[in-house]
């Protein structure tokens, strides 16, 4: 397992429960045992880092509704060591409504 001090036994596996369906995003609750209790805080550090890590390696951005962002010319909010050595940021493109516009 990946976080250290999380127990992953077969009637103490970590579960994740879908907890609401809110306005822009989805939360989500993240259930794990333990038997470090007093190293709590260390654990919920090194848990919540590796969240990061593995959504940054599959190359999902994990947003908030307050970051806002637009998906055409925008740089990715994944760190630049986990893209490839090639990636760039698309080109920002504008399409006109010809029709639109001579009215």
């Amino acid at each position: 397992m990946a976080t250290d001090g999380i127990i992953n036994k077969e009637d103490k596996k970590p579960f994740v429960l879908q907890t609401s369906l809110d306005d822009f995003y989805v939360a989500y609750q993240i259930n794990a045992f333990t038997n470090h209790s007093h190293k709590m805080a260390s654990i919920y550090s090194q848990l919540h880092q590796n969240i990061q890590d593995k959504f940054n390696e599959a190359g999902v951005e994990i947003m908030s509704p307050h970051y806002r962002a637009s998906r055409d010319g925008n740089m990715t909010t994944v760190p630049a060591s986990y893209l490839g050595k090639d990636y760039q940021a698309p080109a920002f493109n504008v399409k006109l409504n010809r029709e639109e516009n001579e009215k």
